[in-house]
């Protein structure tokens, strides 16, 4: 028997909502994995942009934010190659090695804005309630580091009577904290690194390398022996800290200065300025799910999801509600019967029926008509009056039927009978 419709639990609307919506967690799942979202947010105390602490710096990403410049945070060591301004943030313990091969490999990509390390902090309070939340334990002494084959050596101060004194830039303040200062050495001239920010006593806290380029006026230089055809980028280097980290940033004065030092150190460049935290041990290596979300293989994978649409809404628009089998017996005494005439047609057995039909139907009539079977003449004479044939003709033709349609034909005749004997019967 033909299947019925089965209504759905859901339209066809709401059906197609539900997939749509899991195929989007789904993608959202594998873009944030793909770009480091399930890694939690990195807030642990450290001298980072994801740092809330008053030595992180994830105030000053997000004063640029509000300021209107484009803002970055990478975990991937692929994204140190990307144009625009690189900030680094790297620990005391990094490898000055690896750090100034990133700082040489971008020379001719992007500038590059390093911020020395100063506080040794420890989390304080409780992770839950105030994650992030740091006490500085003091100030490394100093801190050194290669970079274009020479070594710039950083001191770091801790016996002062008061917070020191800074100018440069056409601004000036004293610095959060009176327990240290970091600065270059006095062996760091200005033939090798030019002053942007100074303290009271003329120790650099902040400048950039000395080249041909002017980071003052935005201008780049070109250096045949470095970058052949391509321009050169400056690198600019914040010895103090305290001028561009959360605890720096509360005052309005340190605040406008670390908006002007970005800005000269991006050097007139659009992209984003990036932050890093692979140094900072926050980030990891690129993938497939990260590749998939970047260019050029963002427009194959749009490609992907609009063909994944499209299949889907042909899918749903081809077929409709589904199709409910109608189970093989049905309930009822008429079913059961025609299921057990199947069984018999289907078994070549239909020739065993016509004795015990033909008698079966026999017994109905004379019963109708109040007659025993040894009245045979009385019972024909009665079916001639009422111009019917004769009922032992019939039994007979049907016992004498060959093949199952003769076999019917003589059934239903001889069926018809009994009926219109029942039927006389009835109105009688």
């Amino acid at each position: 028997m033909a299947a019925r419709a089965n209504p759905s639990a859901f339209g066809k609307r709401g059906t197609f909502a539900l997939v749509a919506f899991a195929i989007l967690a789904f993608v959202a799942f594998l873009y944030l994995v793909g770009q480091g979202g399930l890694s939690g947010s990195g807030n642990n105390g450290q001298s980072h942009v994801a740092g809330n602490g008053l030595n992180g710096f994830s105030a000053l990403a997000r004063m640029l934010e509000a300021d209107g410049t484009p803002v970055a945070r990478s975990r991937e060591r692929g994204a140190l190659d990307d144009p625009g301004l690189l900030v680094l943030t790297p620990p005391q313990q990094v490898d000055t090695d690896e750090l100034d091969e990133i700082i040489a490999r971008r020379r001719t990509i992007g500038p590059t804005l390093v911020i020395a390390p100063k506080w040794i902090a420890f989390p304080v309070g409780d992770a839950a309630d105030q994650p992030g939340w740091v006490a500085l334990a003091g100030a490394a002494p100093d801190w050194s580091f290669d970079l274009d084959g020479e070594t710039y050596d950083l001191v770091g101060e801790t016996a002062l009577e008061r917070a020191p004194q800074w100018s440069g830039l056409s601004l000036g303040g004293s610095l959060p904290s009176e327990k240290a200062l970091m600065h270059f050495s006095a062996n760091e001239t200005q033939d090798r690194i030019a002053p942007l920010v100074q303290d009271e006593e003329g120790h650099i806290l902040a400048g950039h390398l000395v080249d041909d380029g002017s980071y003052r006026a935005g201008e780049l230089y070109f250096d045949p022996d470095w970058g052949g055809d391509l321009p050169v980028y400056g690198v600019m280097i914040v010895a103090e800290p305290d001028l561009l980290n959360n605890w720096g940033l509360a005052a309005e004065s340190r605040a406008a200065l670390a908006l002007e030092l970005v800005e000269i150190a991006r050097q007139g460049t659009d992209a984003p300025v990036r932050f890093d935290l692979t140094l900072n041990g926050l980030g990891g290596s690129r993938n497939l799910l990260t590749l998939a979300f970047e260019p050029p293989f963002l427009a194959a994978t749009l490609t992907l999801l609009l063909a994944l649409a499209i299949a889907m809404w042909r899918a749903f628009n081809r077929f409709g509600p589904s199709l409910r089998p109608t189970p093989a017996i049905a309930a009822g005494k008429g079913q059961l019967v025609a299921n057990g005439a199947q069984v018999i047609g289907r078994s070549g057995r239909m020739h065993l029926l016509r004795d015990p039909y033909a008698n079966l139907v026999g017994a109905r009539v004379l019963e109708r008509l109040g007659l025993r079977e040894r009245q045979g003449e009385a019972i024909e004479a009665i079916l001639r009056e009422r111009g019917e044939d004769a009922l032992a003709q019939a039994m007979e033709d049907l016992r004498d039927a060959r093949g199952n349609t003769e076999t019917l034909r003589a059934a239903r005749a001889l069926r018809e009978t009994e009926l219109r004997e029942s039927e006389r019967t009835t109105k009688v």
